[in-house]
């Protein structure tokens, strides 16, 4: 998803809507939400993840 900026992001995050729906993506899905301010031209967010994951996987050794 794509928000105009991290203010709005955070907005949608708060909302009563999409609290209301949080538990069944939590407790049914694995997933990642990082909130990205910006990337360059070959940014992706599979790619960025998959950074994350092996930053974490790297730590954990």
């Amino acid at each position: 998803m794509e928000f105009p900026d991290h203010a709005a992001a955070e907005k949608w995050y708060n909302s009563d809507e999409y609290q209301a729906i949080l538990p069944m993506r939590a407790n049914n899905a694995i997933s990642d939400l990082v909130l990205v301010d910006s990337g360059g031209p070959d940014f992706t967010v599979a790619g960025f993840a998959q950074q994350v994951r092996n930053a974490v996987e790297a730590a954990s050794h």
